[in-house]
């Protein structure tokens, strides 16, 4: 008998071997992605019609030792390719595997199919065509392991391809992999079927035919096999009449749900095309409130529920899961649930006890299937639950309490300072190391990594419950979020992405506005925790002239200017920065006649600078080693270096305010007082309402030239 090979999906390969076999395959053995099997050319053509779970089914004709361009080239020229073209005209070649000799698989088909052609032209004396797009035969060389093995194409197009599907979304499930899902559920086959999340109705679709013993090949219009030379039309069509013969009518419920009508509706048209419109009902619901009647026996509910590629980015999902848990546990007790996600943390906000996990893979994403049995012990509710307030972790309502109890300090006091942006939490509970930024009705968690102390995953099913609670408090979705994770930069990585302008919106602070960014890179462009600073600043530059150093997206600057500065210079070694800062000016209809805007060095700018200023604002990064700089900055090391520098760019008995975020960062007081500067420490009083748990936030000091 000849030898084949049906290939699948990652994950699917046992369930494959398993149908294989009940549909009379005999040697049955599977690898990665495949599975290799041996039958007669009847049961083969079996195969094509009722495998649900097989992408494509292959013939074996030859094998070649040996992996280099003659062995392979003699290999399949030796072989009698004649029976195949007896009845096809046009072939082409598909070459899956590399070697040391053939690096390149466009090679290795042009390898195989000048052997067929040479052999061919040998034998009967004609040419056949090649044709890539619709050729009459597919062939095959699978190389591995010094070995290449030659098959003909038995199956043709993909067979998940059922042919009732017109209409489907942006990621659509194939319906091989929703047939393995409704496997891997443990589905009797017999019970009521609900698909919360229908989609393009395909997993409803699979489960249904399954139900009513339809053969999904029967749609193909034809199958390669046909031009085999072993094919017989009169055994075919006798097939095809005992496979027609085997479908049962429904004897079942299948019902669907999906939130958005047109959705529903492309879902319904491909439910007509599969003749299934008197099967499936697909209504339009939440999935979170998606009810069936009282009277209809348990069953199992089979979804794919929307993923998100990562808890930051799929914020809306947060309560989505937390309210479709609290539906299973309300309205379907005894179903089985099992459900497809990428996503196993958001998963966990069901509350429920999982039976049993798969893993699978939709396309190229890796996704986990995670079986649920909803016994009564599984939908027992507390009753801060049923009132929505459900937590992963035990400490989840202590964060939600303290983030209460700040934002009802914190409201009053940024409404009557008229300030729109300010931190509403800071690690204030140990073990939720998070902060919590407000701009404006938009929210910004800064997730601070976690020790290696603490286990990965208690981590992440705390910062899912600030998610989650957040999301909820403020009715969070991806245009109002960001999540960053505030680590160590390296490398690369402390160089950020330009800004975009689109993401930008304005926010008040007193009596200016800004623009802020919370998506595109680590930092908003406006710096909270000197606000404080800022308004200080502020109250020594009326018919001052003013330098601002490390000038970022120029707040200090607006500010200065609004105060009634006479000049105001801001420095920066970023354009991106310094045209944020222009922006910042006219956002504020600041005549910008006399304030300049300098994109530079700030040690370069100093020392060849030949201004003088009666105020300078100097908050120099921690540090930095930029391409854009000549040498390394280190706060630490020198800070006595750039003082001196300013020294020379003040009037006398002109004034500088220093400030630096570094932790442990000390000041040389005898070296800058030799200086000729009077140094106060302004760190107390420049720190604000939402920053006075931290008082290390920052360092400040006014140093006054004598």
């Amino acid at each position: 008998m000849p030898n084949f090979i049906a290939l699948t999906s990652a994950g699917i390969e046992p369930l494959l071997a398993t149908e294989l076999t009940e549909l009379g395959a005999t040697d049955v053995n599977h690898k990665m992605q495949s599975v290799y099997f041996t039958a007669t050319f009847e049961v083969a053509q079996k195969i094509c019609l009722w495998s649900r779970l097989a992408t494509r089914v292959l013939r074996h004709v030859t094998e070649v030792r040996g992996s280099e361009k003659d062995d392979i080239y003699n290999g399949v020229l030796g072989f009698d390719w004649h029976p195949y073209f007896t009845k096809c005209r046009s072939f082409s070649v598909e070459f899956v595997g590399t070697d040391k000799s053939i690096r390149n698989t466009q090679f290795g088909a042009l390898i195989v199919k000048d052997a067929i052609v040479d052999n061919l032209r040998e034998e009967s004396g004609r040419r056949p065509d090649i044709d890539k797009e619709n050729p009459d035969i597919r062939i095959q060389a699978r190389l591995f392991k010094g070995k290449c093995k030659i098959y003909v194409d038995f199956s043709g197009p993909s067979l998940h391809q059922r042919g009732f599907r017109t209409e489907q979304g942006a990621a659509p499930l194939k319906e091989h992999l929703a047939a393995a899902i409704i496997k891997r559920s443990g589905w009797d086959e017999k019970s009521p079927f609900v698909d919360m999340f229908a989609g393009s109705g395909t997993i409803l679709i699979e489960a249904a035919n399954i139900h009513m013993k339809r053969a999904p090949g029967l749609n193909k219009r034809s199958f390669p096999f046909v031009k085999h030379p072993e094919f017989s039309v009169f055994k075919y069509e006798a097939l095809r009449d005992e496979t027609i013969a085997q479908e049962v009518s429904a004897s079942t419920t299948f019902i669907g749900f999906e939130i958005s009508k047109y959705v529903v509706d492309k879902a319904m048209l491909n439910v007509e095309n599969a003749g299934l419109e008197d099967v499936i009902t697909i209504a339009q619901q939440d999935a979170s409130k998606a009810t069936v009647s009282k009277s209809l026996e348990p069953g199992w509910i089979v979804s794919n529920p929307p993923y998100g590629e990562r808890l930051g980015e799929s914020i809306v999902l947060l309560s989505l899961f937390k309210r479709l848990g609290l539906n299973f546990k309300q309205n379907y007790e005894n179903w089985h649930v099992s459900l497809l996600s990428s996503q196993p943390m958001l998963i966990k906000l069901l509350r429920l006890q999982k039976s049993k996990e798969f893993k699978l893979k939709n396309g190229q994403i890796e996704t986990i299937l995670t079986n649920y049995h909803l016994t009564p012990q599984q939908c027992e509710l507390s009753e801060s639950a049923k009132n929505g307030k459900y937590y992963l972790s035990k400490d989840g309502q202590a964060f939600e309490g303290r983030l209460e109890k700040n934002l009802k300090r914190l409201t009053k006091w940024a409404k009557k300072e008229n300030i729109e942006c300010y931190r509403i939490y800071d690690a204030d509970i140990p073990e939720y190391n998070v902060a919590v930024d407000y701009y404006a009705g938009k929210i910004v968690v800064y997730e601070y990594q976690a020790p290696k102390t603490v286990n990965a995953n208690l981590a992440e099913q705390r910062l899912l419950d600030v998610l989650s609670i957040l999301q909820q408090k403020f009715d969070l979705d991806e245009s109002t979020f960001a999540l960053k994770v505030r680590k160590s930069q390296k490398g690369k990585d402390q160089y950020q992405k330009e800004d975009s302008k689109f993401h930008r919106f304005t926010v008040n602070e007193f009596n200016a506005q800004f623009y802020v960014n919370i998506h595109d890179y680590l930092d908003t462009g406006l710096f909270l925790d000197h606000r404080s600073t800022r308004k200080e600043f502020a109250s020594w530059c009326n018919g001052k002239s003013v330098l601002n150093l490390f000038s970022y997206t120029g707040s200090v600057s607006v500010h200065a200017a609004l105060a009634g500065a006479s000049r105001v210079t801001s420095v920066d070694m970023s354009n991106t920065y310094i045209d944020w800062c222009e922006d910042n000016f006219r956002l504020n209809k600041i005549d910008t006649k006399n304030h300049f805007f300098q994109r530079a060095d700030c040690l370069d700018w100093l020392s060849k600078s030949q201004d003088k200023f009666d105020l300078v604002f100097l908050d120099p990064p921690s540090f930095s080693n930029s391409k854009k700089m000549d040498r390394t900055w280190d706060v630490q090391r020198d800070h006595v270096e750039i003082i001196e520098l300013v020294k020379h760019r003040l009037h006398l008995g002109g004034e500088i305010l220093f400030s630096n975020n570094l932790r442990n960062f000390k000041l040389d007081s005898s070296a800058i007082e030799a200086l000729g500067f009077v140094i106060k420490d302004m760190t107390k009083q420049t720190l604000p309402e939402d920053f006075q748990r931290n008082s290390k936030i920052h360092h400040c000091w006014k140093l006054s030239l004598n």
